[in-house]
């Protein structure tokens, strides 16, 4: 409980309550456009949206693109409801990737340097 509590005081610390709250609500909105995406695309439609996700990872079915996306968010939502301090940081060298950034992409898990790793 107390490493716990540590985490969350340390994300609070990095971040102030206003920003992580629309952080939070930027990841909602996406992880809610992805699983509508996903609802097309295993309904057999092409929607538009996706050939950018598409083109980040080539040889890759549209589902398995769009699981793997909101996979990816929900890991991020649920570190950054936990307080966890990995949130926001490089998972490759945990370099703070900046409030900026994520206001940008709330769901990066790398930074500049590694995203294409």
């Amino acid at each position: 409980m107390r490493c716990a509590r540590r985490a969350y005081h340390a994300v609070m610390i990095r971040f102030d309550p206003a920003v992580l709250a629309s952080l939070r609500r930027d990841l909602m909105h996406r992880g809610r456009n992805l699983a509508t995406l996903l609802t097309d695309v295993l309904a057999g439609k092409q929607p538009p949206e996706l050939a950018a996700l598409l083109a980040q990872r080539p040889g890759k079915r549209p589902e398995e693109v769009l699981r793997l996306a909101l996979d990816q968010v929900e890991a991020r939502r649920k570190l950054l409801d936990a307080g966890d301090d990995r949130y926001g940081r490089c998972d490759t060298c945990g370099v703070d990737l900046g409030a900026a950034e994520l206001g940008e992409m709330p769901w990066a898990d790398r930074c500049r340097a590694h995203a294409a790793t």
